[in-house]
């Protein structure tokens, strides 16, 4: 990293460790550490994601790839694998404070790097998911909170019986810290937004979501 883009990166640790931040900072973070962190898997495949959206390459498209591929075998009596997390909480938290560590500043909190991934999940709203043989929407991504957790959440349809079904599907989670949710059911079955759009934001060091068409209880 050059003098400026050091400057930078201590810019966005000081926001960070004050938990003065919000989803357009890490955006911003994560763009200016793409290069930087080619030898970090996580961090760069989470970065391209986020600024190639559908375009991804690499381990992102090859797991979309087998995502989508596991949605259109249910129901067909092929035995199919469990969809992952794309990365797992630790594997997050893990690249993130060797980056930090690399460029000589300290671990982060496990609070603030749930942060981050709530803001990962915001940023990765509506990235359209693609057939790679016929370049055609065959899906989205979507925000989705429950009592406890928050999920960045594949949506798509599959042939069954003659009839499209809808599947909804996770690729990424957070706890959720932010917000008291009341359960929908005994299930704890996530709201889901199709439509509306989250937004992370920050007021006086307080990571909040603004959710448009659901009322937190009180």
């Amino acid at each position: 990293m050059d003098k400026k883009e050091q400057q930078l990166f201590a810019y966005y640790y000081t926001k960070f460790a004050d938990r003065n931040f919000d989803e357009k900072d890490l955006y911003s973070f994560m763009m200016l550490v793409r290069e930087e962190a080619q030898d970090n898997e996580n961090i760069k495949e989470l970065g391209n994601f986020i600024a190639q959206r559908e375009n991804s390459t690499g381990y992102v498209n090859q797991y979309l790839d087998e995502c989508k591929q596991i949605i259109s075998q249910l129901g067909s009596g092929v035995k199919t694998k469990k969809i992952e997390d794309i990365f797992s909480f630790k594997e997050i938290r893990n690249g993130f404070n060797t980056l930090f560590l690399k460029n000589g500043f300290d671990k982060l909190s496990s609070e603030i790097i749930n942060d981050f991934i709530l803001c990962i999940i915001s940023l990765l709203q509506d990235v359209k998911l693609v057939s790679g043989n016929l370049n055609k929407v065959v899906g989205h991504l979507s925000f989705a909170v429950s009592s406890k957790e928050i999920f960045l959440m594949g949506n798509m349809r599959t042939l069954n019986k003659g009839r499209y079904i809808p599947v909804t599907f996770q690729i990424l989670s957070a706890e959720n810290r932010y917000e008291k949710i009341k359960a929908q059911d005994k299930n704890d079955t996530p709201y889901l937004f199709n439509e509306e759009l989250i937004e992370v934001i920050n007021s006086d060091g307080e990571v909040l979501i603004t959710f448009p068409d659901i009322q937190p209880t009180t």
